[in-house]
């Protein structure tokens, strides 16, 4: 029998902590024993979180996350892992949700992923024995901004620090034949496999500190005007002027199926996809092309997971994993 997933003895991360969770119970009914997702990041809007992606849902009700937290790991045996990757920290540490949000998280198991060392550090002042990912945000900020910037240098000292360290896919296909020489422990870095962005992007910095500036808007239209870069558009997507590649859907930093395969053959053990902002249908699509066999076709998947949706559908009458 054909196996449903494309890549063997892989760790995934996956887009479905708090946005898209509905994935998590039909990705676990469908490939069964086959799992291989061990991760699943994002994170709820908080002041350490925010412009990494545009945060969704406030909880104020802690009690529910912590429920939610164990739920994930009790039954579908993943790991939460927190986006605490906004690059402007510092000024927010002593915030009180965000602290909040910490402490049930790391009771419950979670890891962490951060981009400054002001978080890090304060996130390791309170819990010695956190686990904390080193998000790709760093060295995208670091590669635009410091001239002679020694990215192989930057993964080998983050390999130090940090329980896993994501690379950027840009330094992935620029080195896929020597990746195992380069990095000290190739078993512990994170490749972001389908990337939205055109190749070396200079504009990270800017387009995440967009998105801060949108989140703390907390969706006042008109302040939300007031933001540089801000357009309106149908869609909702204002950040796109930003970036005109990103709002093509463009992806040439999207590795090849045998760029995946030979880095993984290097030893590469856990791969990224990402997607929190996409709708239902188009993450199937990411997952279909990232994450399934395509000795299947789409229809066969998509139909696999409808089904399982439907059912699930019909017996908790209501798509949201904090009730499945």
């Amino acid at each position: 029998m054909k196996k449903l997933v494309r890549y063997s003895n892989i760790e995934y991360f996956m887009p479905f902590l708090f946005c898209n969770d509905i994935f998590i119970p039909i990705l676990h009914k469908l490939l069964e024993n086959e799992n291989p997702i061990k991760y699943v990041y994002g994170s709820p809007y908080c002041k350490w979180g925010v412009g990494a992606r545009p945060a969704i849902f406030k909880f104020n009700n802690l009690t529910l996350i912590e429920n939610y937290l164990n739920k994930l790991t009790n039954k579908y045996n993943v790991i939460p892992t927190f986006t605490f990757t906004n690059l402007n920290t510092k000024e927010n540490l002593n915030d009180e949700y965000s602290n909040n949000l910490l402490d049930i998280a790391y009771k419950c198991n979670s890891r962490f992923l951060v981009s400054t060392d002001d978080l890090y550090n304060h996130i390791k002042s309170r819990y010695p024995n956190a686990k904390l990912h080193c998000s790709i945000l760093q060295p995208m900020t670091k590669y635009t901004e410091e001239k002679g910037f020694d990215e192989t240098r930057f993964y080998n000292e983050m390999l130090d620090k940090y329980e896993v360290v994501v690379i950027r896919p840009e330094y992935v296909i620029e080195n896929t034949d020597k990746l195992d020489k380069l990095l000290n422990d190739i078993s512990r870095v994170e490749v972001l496999i389908n990337q939205t962005c055109h190749f070396n992007c200079s504009n990270h910095r800017a387009h995440y500190d967009f998105l801060a500036q949108i989140d703390e808007c907390d969706g006042d239209i008109e302040k939300r005007r007031k933001v540089k870069y801000w357009t309106d558009t149908e869609c909702g997507h204002e950040h796109f002027s930003l970036c005109p590649k990103y709002k093509e859907g463009y992806r040439n930093v999207h590795l090849t199926g045998e760029q995946v395969q030979k880095v993984i053959d290097l030893g590469v053990k856990k791969l990224k996809i990402q997607g929190r902002s996409l709708l239902f249908d188009m993450l199937y699509d990411e997952l279909y092309d990232n994450f399934f066999n395509n000795k299947y076709s789409k229809e066969e998947i998509r139909n696999k997971i409808d089904k399982i949706s439907a059912e699930m559908l019909e017996t908790n009458r209501r798509i949201a994993l904090l009730i499945c």
